[in-house]
């Protein structure tokens, strides 16, 4: 009984503090139940990821689905994931690759005796001067416990850095409003919340955006195609 009343207050304290800032080890984003999917991308850089293991056993597997091509070829991509506790305690590190059955790795812990918060970091190829990674997929199962990132953790409301056009730096703000670093103003509306999808327009530009975490506002259709990329702060 006091395991699930401490747990509950974890969970209530995270909710609270939660905000979507993926690309923070210090601040990350909380998995949700199911199927969790994201981009990992070298020009990105490490995404951070968190759940609760609680007493019992659990399991966490990770799936490489599309890694990224170059001019239609696909590149030998190897994607290294790390699970550690919030405390840095111990670490577990397995990766996934484009190789013939390495696509996906399975963390598992068994008789966990208490509630614990646990870190994911997914980090893409050591690599600067292309673009490489790809979609990939965490799924925890078993017992196990999800923050929440609450109604006020709005994913779209910081600063990214345009990809198009010549805005530079560009701050969603709260009100719904867009201010970019070249003086150009703008709006932003929600148009899918459950799916992140956003309605963004400046000066007599506008687009249809998808918030993927750690990887920025997308072409919905497209992934790879970045419209405004996120920060790494």
């Amino acid at each position: 009984m006091k395991n699930l009343i401490l747990l509950t207050a974890i969970l209530i304290l995270a909710a609270a503090a939660v905000s979507a800032q993926s690309l923070k080890p210090e601040n990350p984003y909380p998995m949700k139940a199911g199927i969790n999917r994201a981009t990992s991308d070298s020009l990105v850089g490490t995404q951070y990821w968190y759940f609760y293991a609680a007493p019992g056993n659990s399991r966490l597997t990770v799936r490489l689905k599309t890694p990224t091509t170059l001019y239609g070829a696909q590149l030998n991509t190897v994607i290294a994931v790390t699970l550690t506790d919030a405390q840095h305690t111990w670490r577990n590190t397995k990766t996934v690759a484009t190789r013939p059955n390495q696509t996906e790795a399975t963390f598992s812990a068994d008789n966990v005796k208490k509630p614990m918060k646990i870190i994911v970091s997914v980090a893409p190829p050591n690599q600067n001067l292309i673009r490489m990674g790809g979609d990939y997929e965490l799924e925890a199962t078993g017992s196990v416990s999800f923050g929440e990132t609450g109604a006020a953790a709005e994913p779209i409301i910081r600063t990214f850095q345009s990809m198009v056009n010549t805005y530079g730096a560009t701050r969603f703000l709260a009100d719904g409003t867009v201010l970019a670093s070249d003086g150009s103003r703008g709006t932003w509306t929600a148009f899918d919340p459950e799916n992140r999808i956003y309605s963004v327009e400046i000066g007599k530009f506008r687009w249809s955006v998808q918030y993927l975490p750690g990887y920025g506002l997308v072409n919905p259709s497209d992934p790879g195609s970045i419209v405004f990329q996120e920060l790494r702060r």
